[in-house]
């Protein structure tokens, strides 16, 4: 893409909120269907999402005695109508809800006649309910499923009763069709079976439903009062709803671990399109074959009504298993305690470790959800009566090895594959594998491939020369490590987005909503768009952008020494110029960019700093040297950053960690390229 300068434009942001909430929550969890045999419906691992669910909505402050639990054989249509009828009713004026379900989905035959533009509501499969092919029963059986405006109708009565200081956050871990993966795949996916419809049905031949998966058209009046609701799921009506692997092994769903992960990494100005931007990014790496959903009037609004709270950095220790060599905490990968990652220990009441030095460190040899063990730099028998508070000092980042799937490969190209790689640090031969060398899309020749949806990263790859292998996998290394950065420091935050314009140089919102489905900006080839960003944190800051795209090349964005303007004239960015005060926003009208291939998934990755940064020249291979800041040292982000390239025997320049008491917050702005609409 090409990218044009952007200076600064000053614009005020003050929120404000401070009223009394009460904050409850249902988590509706099928995992167990009775007879799968008979009723079509088979097993999942929903109960394995309700602790990442509950534990995430706990540490915000939602009491347990108000996190009401529908599980399994609960969780027939009658006891989920039940359970909802009882939340609106023990509900008050300006509480927040959430309410989570972990089930299979359905597409169902639309019982209101023209009400769905495909003919088919989207369902929630209860316990009980049947599915079959035998379409003369599909009368009798089709009670037994929640439709989409059943549903809606209970949130519409809930957010009558919350009012407009109420917030209400629905997340649909389900799916309602698709198609199949590579090999079928080893993951479940929660609602593969074909549509249910009576023998009179006649699908709409073309037609999709452009409201994703949840409706709110229904009977009851939506007061003018009303809270505002956002609904977010995890797989657009047309697609599967893949499970995925947790830290420790476990199946759950994808939806349910990227709603988990993001609750405990997010800064207190976040609003749910940013918590909808985390939850893509997680899924982006867990679950890349689909695609989330956000849906509501809400979407802007501050997080749980502005009472989001921040995930403390002081970990808590478990004391009764501890000793002198390892120390045990009751906290894990959730909220940042990952493989690899340096913990230090400092007297019990440290408020802020920053320029403290650690009466003990050491490094997380064991990192699960909920549960690390740190192995001591040094044993100390003395060390556990001090009773010590522990912070995450640097975290670890991209420290796996790519797996790599050959089964598609004939036996000599196999032996050709594993001989280039038997000495490479950084790929490993794997059938549960990530990517996979599978048969070009042009020609006969190999493509590296996603394990999950067969998209190509890579095509016409020659895998008879071991250098163009490495040099791919470098640069897979280098976009998924990039990818999957995040990291945040309190008070540094920004709203970065891609906007339209029109003719008289004012944001075109009925062009930006034309562009946006389910939450992501759609763009088009040959597309301009223009840079937005504002400070919503409490402190100035310096912004770097970098653009990813999907087969892997990284670009640079800000700063940018080489932009032009549209006269064809030097319009460099330079890093002073990428400075925002708090508060304050950044935006040029008579600068551009133009949008061009490839298609698909593409990351504008955000880096803030409160010191100068220039990612730019580290980009561009230039030394350390010009790479650092004015005070001379290498910047946190910088070094994070630098720390992405790979060695040619497969190795990292150094340990990939973040110091956590230096400046930085990182994050993404997602959206797709497709080709230009004639």
């Amino acid at each position: 893409m090409k990218k044009y300068l952007i200076p600064i434009i000053l614009m005020a942001f003050i929120s404000t909120n401070s009223f009394c909430q009460t904050k409850r929550a249902l988590i509706i969890a099928i995992g167990h269907y009775p007879t799968p045999e008979k009723n079509g419906w088979m097993e999942l691992s929903s109960l394995n999402d309700v602790p990442l669910v509950q534990t995430a909505l706990e540490k915000q402050n939602f009491a347990t005695k108000n996190i009401w639990k529908l599980l399994d054989n609960q969780a027939t249509k009658a006891g989920i109508e039940k359970e909802l009828d009882r939340l609106i009713d023990s509900s008050r004026a300006g509480d927040i809800v959430v309410i989570h379900v972990s089930s299979h989905g359905e597409q169902i035959e639309d019982d209101n006649v023209n009400e769905e533009k495909d003919g088919l509501d989207e369902c929630i499969v209860p316990y009980g309910a049947v599915w079959s092919t035998d379409k003369s029963i599909f009368s009798k059986i089709q009670s037994g499923y929640l439709r989409d405006d059943v549903f809606g109708e209970k949130i519409t009565k809930l957010r009558n009763k919350l009012g407009s200081k109420g917030d209400i956050l629905v997340s649909l871990d389900a799916c309602h069709s698709g198609s199949g993966t590579r090999g079928g795949g080893t993951a479940k996916s929660r609602g593969s079976l074909a549509p249910l419809v009576s023998p009179n049905f006649t699908k709409k031949i073309g037609a999709k439903d452009p409201a994703g998966v949840f409706k709110d058209n229904n009977g009851t009046t939506l007061s003018k009062d009303a809270a505002t609701y956002v609904v977010i799921s995890g797989a657009q009506a047309q697609e599967k709803n893949f499970e995925c692997l947790d830290d420790e092994g476990n199946q759950v769903g994808s939806l349910s671990y990227a709603l988990s992960t993001a609750f405990t990494t997010l800064d207190t100005n976040t609003t749910y399109r940013t918590l909808f931007a985390m939850i893509e990014d997680v899924m982006r790496e867990k679950a890349p074959q689909q695609k989330p959903v956000l849906e509501g009037d809400g979407i802007d609004r501050k997080l749980f009504g502005g009472k989001y709270i921040t995930q403390k950095a002081y970990l808590p220790i478990d004391w009764a298993h501890s000793n002198e060599d390892t120390i045990y905490l009751n906290t894990g990968t959730v909220t940042g305690v990952t493989l690899n990652s340096i913990i230090g220990f400092y007297p019990s009441g440290t408020a802020d470790p920053n320029g403290i030095e650690p009466i003990q460190k050491g490094k997380v040899v064991i990192a699960t959800n909920f549960t690390s063990a740190v192995k001591l730099d040094k044993k100390n028998e003395d060390f556990l009566k001090k009773a010590p508070w522990a912070f995450v000092l640097e975290t670890s980042y991209g420290s796996t090895t790519i797996k790599i799937g050959l089964d598609s490969l004939d036996e000599k190209s196999a032996k050709s594959v594993r001989d280039a790689l038997k000495e490479y640090k950084l790929a490993e031969i794997n059938p549960n594998c990530e990517l996979y060398f599978g048969k070009s899309s042009s020609g006969d020749g190999w493509a590296l491939k996603y394990a999950n949806s067969g998209t190509i990263f890579e095509d016409n790859l020659d895998i008879s020369k071991e250098a163009d292998i490495k040099k791919t996998l470098k640069r897979y290394d280098r976009y998924r490590y990039l990818r999957d950065l995040r990291f945040t420091e309190k008070g540094l935050s920004a709203k970065v987005e891609l906007v339209f314009l029109n003719d008289k140089k004012k944001i075109d919102l009925a062009k930006m909503k034309e562009r946006t489905k389910f939450g992501r900006l759609e763009l088009q080839k040959d597309d301009t768009v223009y840079l937005k960003i504002k400070n919503t944190g409490d402190k100035k800051l310096y912004v770097n952008i970098v653009d990813i795209q999907p087969d892997g090349i990284i670009n640079r964005v800000l700063p940018n020494r080489k932009l032009t303007n549209i006269k064809g004239l030097p319009a460099p960015i330079l890093p002073e110029n990428c400075y925002v005060e708090k508060r304050d926003s950044m935006m040029n009208t008579d600068m551009m960019i133009i949008i061009s291939e490839p298609y698909g998934e593409e990351i504008f990755k955000v880096f803030l700093s409160s010191q100068q940064l220039d990612l730019e020249d580290i980009l561009a291979g230039n030394s350390d040297e010009n790479s650092r800041n004015r005070g001379g040292t290498l910047n946190n982000l910088a070094k994070i950053f630098k720390d992405s390239e790979v060695k040619p025997n497969g190795s990292r320049g150094a340990n990939p960690t973040i110091s956590t008491t230096q400046d930085g917050t990182i994050f993404s702005l997602n959206f797709a390229i497709n080709p230009k609409k004639e």
